[in-house]
């Protein structure tokens, strides 16, 4: 797997060896890069496999990256990747299910929190009343993005952030929520 762009762009970065980890495709990537400016900005990732997404965002100029995720593999690879691209500096791997992890994140705020949940398990209804009850993870005018499949339903609306829109990319569905 490729970074899409920016100055690590074409880098190959290491795979998580289990079959189960899912990856945000290079169009979505890419579009990401196209619709957010992620100069300087302190990035939050759950759900992060390989952290192809945070490899990404800093390959475009974020300032940092924490990473989140339950798998010893996807730390690993997590760990091996930023090694191979120099920016071990700029990232913090918490080992956690995304909902026990706000201990250790409480006092950080973000000005982008990126989910990538397990299509189809219902995690998008969890993660987002884990969000609004964390609601100072995101800093005022942060963004909150959720990748999920296009039939995953959902009833939960947070009460702390605005849905600005919903982005189709065939099967894939971009959730995007704004804190005023």
């Amino acid at each position: 797997m490729k970074i899409e762009s920016g100055k690590f762009k074409n880098t190959n970065i290491e795979t998580v060896d289990d079959r189960r980890t899912r990856y945000t495709p290079a169009t979505l990537r890419r579009a990401l890069m196209s619709i957010f400016d992620f100069s300087d900005a302190n990035f939050l990732e759950f759900f992060a496999g390989s952290g192809i997404l945070s490899f990404e965002v800093l390959s475009n100029g974020a300032k940092n990256s924490t990473m989140v995720d339950i798998s010893s593999k996807a730390v690993r690879s997590i760990l091996k990747n930023a090694e191979s691209l120099g920016v071990l500096n700029n990232i913090k791997v918490i080992k956690s299910d995304f909902r026990k992890s706000i201990s250790k994140l409480s006092t950080e705020q973000f000005d982008y929190i990126f989910a990538d949940p397990p299509f189809n398990n219902h995690y998008v209804q969890e993660f987002l009343k884990f969000i609004d009850s964390n609601i100072s993870l995101i800093r005022r005018g942060g963004y909150l993005i959720i990748e999920k499949h296009k039939n995953e339903k959902f009833d939960y609306m947070p009460k702390n952030i605005i849905r600005e829109e919903v982005r189709d990319y065939g099967d894939i569905e971009i959730l995007i929520f704004f804190k005023p």
